[in-house]
């Protein structure tokens, strides 16, 4: 546990935060949620897998009660600072992995996880099912478009395997009889970085993969992805299902 909280921890100093636009991925997801009649206003909400609260503080701002948990401490100091900003007092964080989170005798009304990777198991399904009647699970569609990381992963002798989350948990949904609706959404998403902040972030996609990162291999596929102003470019097709239970 400690080695997953250590990585995650040095991911949050870079991970995306909380903001009001309503040109980012969050709006829109909590669009789709809207638009399927889930209404989070007066809800006790359990947010699995929080991160620095991108979507948790937009839940917050409409329900009653929301418990974020989260592996990572730094990860929760972003949520609190960032509710603290715009004056949220109806948020309790909780350090914890999903396995050893403790859900009480009394339900939740909404259990919510989005783009949680450690969510992937029966018994973490299971465990979110019986967490609240109303289950909103936002994750990867099995379908991920990007050269990059394509070749990286080739470059370390290792194939790519886009993230398949959504999938599983329809598996299981399906196996369990459980019935569900699914909303689809697909983005092409651009992200620029700035050499050394590139270098250290794909290394760090390929520690989670298991994979040793060696430097001169990074740096010869990144040369490929420069810019002219030296800062690397990845193009990405995104694919996510928003599965609602």
């Amino acid at each position: 546990m400690k080695t997953l909280q250590q990585k995650w921890d040095k991911k949050a100093e870079k991970y995306n935060r909380y903001t009001n636009s309503t040109e980012v991925l969050e709006a829109t997801i909590c669009n789709y949620i809207t638009q399927a009649s889930i209404d989070l206003t007066g809800k006790t909400v359990l947010d699995i897998g929080c991160g620095t609260g991108a979507y948790t503080l937009r839940i917050a701002q409409k329900a009653r009660q929301v418990d974020a948990v989260d592996i990572s401490p730094a990860m929760l100091n972003i949520v609190n600072e960032d509710a603290k900003k715009i004056g949220l007092h109806n948020l309790r964080t909780h350090q914890s992995s999903w396995e050893d989170f403790s859900l009480g005798t009394q339900p939740y009304d909404i259990a919510i996880a989005t783009m949680f990777p450690a969510l992937k198991e029966d018994q973490h399904f299971q465990k979110m099912h019986d967490a609240a009647p109303t289950k909103l699970f936002l994750g990867w569609g099995g379908k991920r478009g990007t050269e990059l990381i394509e070749a990286l992963f080739g470059a370390h002798g290792g194939v790519y395997q886009p993230p398949n989350s959504a999938t599983i948990l329809k598996h299981w949904l399906d196996k369990e009889k459980y019935p569900y609706r699914v909303i689809e959404h697909t983005e092409v998403k651009t992200r620029i970085k700035p050499w050394e902040e590139a270098i250290e972030n794909y290394s760090w996609h390929l520690k989670v993969r298991g994979m040793m990162p060696e430097k001169e291999k990074i740096i010869r596929i990144l040369q490929q992805y420069r810019n002219e102003g030296g800062e690397v470019v990845e193009t990405t097709l995104n694919y996510l299902n928003l599965v609602i239970w």
